[in-house]
């Protein structure tokens, strides 16, 4: 399963409606499609796969025969590279068309100090071996702080409680997280207890309520959703040991609550271990865990692809796309007469992302 470039949470956030109001699975699947789409826009992946590719040698494309050209193949780092069997691993050199210092890397070098070279094995089909970190993403080598993980897991293990850290949360359906050397991609979440915390004193039954007393505040995350008895809770801000809500959120019923009530949250999650040619290992409890973070422009756009297809797929894809058509989620559905900056358009937003991240330059022989 291949991780999409934007979460279920974020495409909800920015519907601005209840998240029940859509599946989670129909969500997933146009995230999908959306993902797809950016990636035939750029020809780029930018999530981050350890893997191995085989290639014919020679190459048959205008490098010179001590380089290879990757194409679509872009590296981050190279653990193996055997060529006609012959092992040339400290020997070979990642480099990019501009000559920057960073990756993604687009070409594979011999080292023409050494005495290594490309050569074919028995018949050149396949004689060449290359293992490593391959993305289209510069930044793919980076990640932010998830959260840390709450008791416990082996490698066979699918369900992981994930607390947050310092208030901070940004995990979703769809987020692809780091445990160690072990990648694994969140495919569901669902409520359990948050140890430790209770309400402080009785809350009522009215909707200009903001501020609920909870035992520990630290335990939280802005932008988090709790559940008290069957409502469900909005937290905005974080003061002390109060929390400011938003009341009766997700389509729960606004109801009153006692004092000592035990407190849920979105921290259970289930995810595909081993994901993308990393090995499911056991984990130890507390052990920190990092999310990939997306190119902006990237994340945004398949935001915004998968809010243009939930609005046609509602209408029965039977609507048509017209210069005068209204903001849907917080972007249009055209391009206007006049050309609009970044954010107002999705064909404005395709623009940028593919100015800012597609391969322009793709050279083989015919």
């Amino acid at each position: 399963m291949q991780p999409p470039y934007a979460t279920v949470e974020q495409v909800t956030d920015s519907l601005e409606i209840a998240h029940t109001a859509y599946a989670k699975d129909r969500i997933l699947a146009k995230l999908g499609a959306a993902t797809r789409s950016i990636e035939n826009l750029t020809h780029r992946r930018f999530y981050p796969e350890q893997r191995t590719i085989l290639l014919d040698w020679p190459t048959y494309s205008y490098s010179p025969t001590w380089e290879i050209d990757l194409g679509d193949n872009e590296m981050i780092s190279v653990s193996a590279a055997l060529s006609g069997g012959v092992n040339i691993t400290s020997d070979v050199i990642l480099r990019r068309g501009d000559d920057k210092a960073e990756p993604p890397y687009s070409m594979l070098q011999v080292d023409l100090a050494t005495n290594s070279a490309f050569t074919s094995g028995t018949t050149f089909q396949q004689s060449i071996s290359i293992a490593g970190l391959f993305s289209g993403d510069k930044d793919t080598d980076t990640t932010l702080s998830g959260g840390v993980l709450s008791g416990g897991i082996n490698s066979s293990i699918t369900t992981m409680v994930i607390n947050p850290v310092s208030g901070y949360y940004p995990l979703g359906i769809g987020s692809l997280v780091l445990m160690g050397t072990e990648r694994i991609l969140l495919t569901n979440r669902r409520m359990s207890v948050i140890s430790g915390n209770t309400l402080t004193g009785t809350v009522d039954a009215v909707q200009s309520t903001k501020s609920i007393g909870v035992t520990d505040g630290t335990a939280f995350a802005t932008g988090e959703t709790i559940l008290i008895d069957a409502e469900r809770v909005k937290i905005n801000d974080i003061a002390g040991n109060n929390l400011i809500v938003d009341r009766a959120f997700d389509g729960s019923a606004l109801a009153s609550h006692v004092s000592t009530t035990p407190i849920y949250g979105l921290r259970t999650f289930t995810g595909v271990r081993g994901a993308l040619g990393s090995t499911a290992t056991s984990h130890a409890d507390a052990l920190s865990v990092y999310v990939h973070e997306y190119p902006s422009l990237v994340n945004e756009l398949c935001i915004a692809e998968t809010v243009v297809m939930l609005s046609q797929n509602a209408g029965g894809y039977t609507s048509s796309v017209s210069s005068a058509a209204p903001s849907f989620g917080g972007f249009r559905q055209s391009r206007p007469a006049q050309k609009e900056p970044i954010g107002q358009g999705l064909p404005d937003l395709r623009e940028q992302c593919w100015r800012a991240h597609a391969r322009k330059s793709r050279k083989a022989a015919i």
